[in-house]
C-alpha cells in the first residue's frame, strides 16, 4: 500500500468514529472529558476513559429500557470493532474540544 492509502483508510476511521461520538452524550462525554484534561499528553487516557464511560452508560440505559440484552457481546470482533472505532472518535472530539478550549483561554 502507498502513504496516501494508509492515510486514507487512517482519516476513514477517524471519520467512522467521530460519527460514532457525534452524539449528545458522546458529546456531553468529550465535553467532560476535555474540560477535566490538564495537558494533551493525557488524551490517551481521558480517550479510553471516555470510551469506558459511553459503553457503561449505555448499559446502564439498556438495562433502565427493560432491554433483553442490555450488556454488549465483547467476544463479538464487530462489537470490538465499534469499540475501537468509538475509541478513535472520541480521541478526535477530545482533541478538538481541548484545542478550542485552550485556545479561547488564552484569548
Amino acid at each position: 500500500m502507498q502513504l496516501t492509502e494508509y492515510l486514507n483508510e487512517g482519516m476513514a476511521l477517524a471519520q467512522q468514529g467521530f460519527d460514532t461520538v457525534n452524539s449528545i452524550q458522546g458529546l456531553v462525554i468529550a465535553v467532560i472529558a476535555a474540560g477535566l484534561m490538564r495537558g494533551y499528553g493525557q488524551i490517551i487516557f481521558y480517550a479510553i476513559g471516555a470510551t469506558i464511560v459511553h459503553e457503561v452508560v449505555t448499559i446502564i440505559r439498556h438495562m433502565a429500557m427493560h432491554d433483553g440484552t442490555p450488556m454488549p457481546n465483547f467476544a463479538d470482533p464487530a462489537e470490538l470493532k465499534l469499540i475501537a472505532i468509538r475509541l478513535v472518535g472520541y480521541f478526535v472530539a477530545i482533541t478538538l474540544i481541548y484545542l478550542v478550549r485552550r485556545i479561547l483561554i488564552r484569548s
